[in-house]
């Protein structure tokens, strides 16, 4: 098999070990990954960037929401 490598699908994989071992020292350190610290802020459909914990910004937004989720969307 390994003739049939390539030097990228290597390197693919050399990332892939770095990026888990950084995880790794992350947690041994007590550090949350940023996927795992909550956050209120929202990007809304029209792209602008707002928390979702302010009525007065979230207000506008609700209905480019309720859009995307009417139509099966998924918000992001």
């Amino acid at each position: 098999m390994l003739p049939t490598l390539t030097e990228a699908a290597f390197d693919e994989w050399r990332d892939a070990v770095a990026s888990r071992a950084e995880i790794r020292r992350l947690h041994e350190r007590g550090e949350k990954l940023p996927s795992e610290i909550p956050s209120s802020m929202m990007r809304c459909p029209c792209g602008v960037v707002f928390d979702s914990h302010d009525p007065e910004e979230s207000l506008p937004h609700r209905a480019h929401i309720y859009a995307i989720q009417a139509k099966g969307g998924i918000i992001r």
